[in-house]
C-alpha cells in the first residue's frame, strides 16, 4: 500500500483518483510502470480532502483517520503487509492508524521499520515537483525506495 499526503488540486481532486493529473502521479506511476508493479499496489492519501495551500492542517489529517484506519486495517490482513509513506505526514498517519508512537519509528528517506511481525513500514520523500525540482529526490532514489518496498513484499 502506498500512502501519500493528500490529492492534489489539478489532479485527484478533480479526477477523485490519487495520483492522476499530477506531476507527483506521473513520476509515481512511471515508476510503478517501470518496476512491473502498476496492477500490484493500493494507492491512498493520508488526507483524502484538497487541503488549503497543499498544507493538511492537523485538523485535517486526524479527521482523515476515520477514512484511513479502515484502510489500513484492511491490508494488515495479510500475513506481512508493507507499506510505502510518501512523505512526513504520510508517515506519521499510518503510524496513528496503526496505533504506534511516533517518536519510536522517526521518518528518513529510504528507512525501514518494523513496527510489529507483520507490518513494514517503508519511508520516501514525497514525489512532489517540488522535491523533484529542488533535488531532494531525484527519479533514482525514488525508483530505488519503491524498489525496495516491492522486495519487501515479494513483488521483485
Amino acid at each position: 500500500m502506498i500512502v501519500g499526503l493528500a490529492p492534489g488540486k489539478h489532479g485527484a481532486n478533480r479526477t477523485g483518483i490519487p495520483f492522476t493529473g499530477d506531476a507527483s502521479g506521473d513520476l509515481l506511476f512511471q515508476t510503478l510502470q517501470k518496476l512491473d508493479l502498476v496492477d500490484r499496489v493500493i494507492i491512498t492519501n493520508a488526507v483524502k480532502c484538497l487541503p488549503v495551500q497543499n498544507k493538511p492542517s492537523t485538523i485535517e489529517i486526524n479527521n482523515c483517520q476515520r477514512h484511513l484506519k479502515p484502510e489500513v486495517a484492511s491490508h494488515c490482513e495479510k500475513s506481512s503487509a508493507i507499506f510505502l509513506a510518501l512523505g512526513q505526514v504520510a508517515h506519521n498517519a499510518l503510524l496513528k492508524a496503526f496505533g504506534y508512537t511516533l517518536s519510536h519509528f522517526p521518518f528518513a528517506h529510504g528507512a525501514k521499520h518494523k513496527p510489529s511481525d507483520h507490518v513494514t513500514l517503508v519511508d520516501s520523500y514525497h514525489c512532489s515537483r517540488y522535491n523533484i525540482q529542488t533535488k531532494r529526490l531525484t527519479p533514482a532514489m525514488f525508483e530505488c525506495v519503491v524498489a525496495k518496498a516491492a522486495r519487501l513484499a515479494g513483488n521483485q
